[in-house]
């Protein structure tokens, strides 16, 4: 009978673990990055808010075809900042809150006088008198108030933005999040790929982005046992 040489067999049982490393080295960061540049290619917004704070917009950025990971930074670790972020809110919610109030008082106090004021404004007429002390006072109180508005909105919108990533970590988008005992950290990596994109214009080119990546770890007592990554962030690299 005839047997097959031995060392025509050494090359299969060889070839069996290295097919089984190949088909798990998959990275982990593909699945959400697939189901990231997919949905924002259909601009699927409700899937998106699931996992993302933001979008690979189609109509601007363009829409990607395929890609490959190139590389994926070290995890960089920062303390979250809620609290702060809350105390800040307060502030200036209190601030607006107090200057709507001074700025009603004088309306109140002031109204015919500021209505000569926008009625001269409007027809670009010089004022006389007191009007002319009351334009000022007015003006300030509109500055003023721009001001005070950008501050509070911004403060609203760094804490809505923090809170949102410990959401979609937690996997309860939509779920408000009590940020008066939240300790823990915010973890971060950025993840380098090579994309075929097709831009609006209908062309496709190969451009290198980096996606960045958080999730919130928490500490203290009811904490999820497991967190998911977020994608926080999508941009291109020059060429």
């Amino acid at each position: 009978m005839h047997r097959p040489k031995p060392s025509l067999l050494v090359p299969l049982v060889v070839s069996l673990p290295i097919l089984a490393a190949l088909a798990c080295s998959t990275a982990p960061e593909q699945p959400i990055l697939n189901q990231f540049f997919t949905a924002s290619r259909l601009r699927d917004k409700s899937s998106l808010d699931s996992f993302a704070t933001t979008i690979f917009e189609p109509r601007t950025d363009g829409a990607v075809q395929t890609f490959s990971i190139t590389s994926v930074a070290p995890e960089q670790r920062t303390p979250l900042t809620l609290k702060s972020l809350q105390q800040v809110f307060d502030a200036a919610d209190a601030e607006d809150t107090a200057f709507n109030q001074r700025k009603v008082a004088y309306q109140d106090a002031n109204m015919d006088a500021i209505k000569r004021v926008l009625a001269a404004e409007d027809q670009k007429t010089e004022l006389k008198g007191k009007d002319v002390e009351v334009q000022a006072e007015w003006t300030k109180f509109r500055e003023d108030g721009m001001a005070v508005h950008k501050k509070l909105t911004e403060a609203k919108d760094n804490l809505a933005a923090a809170t949102r990533v410990i959401e979609q970590s937690e996997q309860t988008p939509g779920t408000p999040v009590d940020v008066s005992n939240r300790d823990g950290d915010l973890v971060s990596k950025d993840v380098t790929i090579s994309a075929r994109v097709r831009q609006p214009d209908g062309q496709t080119v190969q451009k290198t982005l980096v996606v960045t990546m958080q999730k919130a770890e928490l500490k203290g007592d009811n904490v999820p046992p497991d967190v998911r990554w977020v994608i926080t962030a999508v941009r291109a690299q020059p060429s």
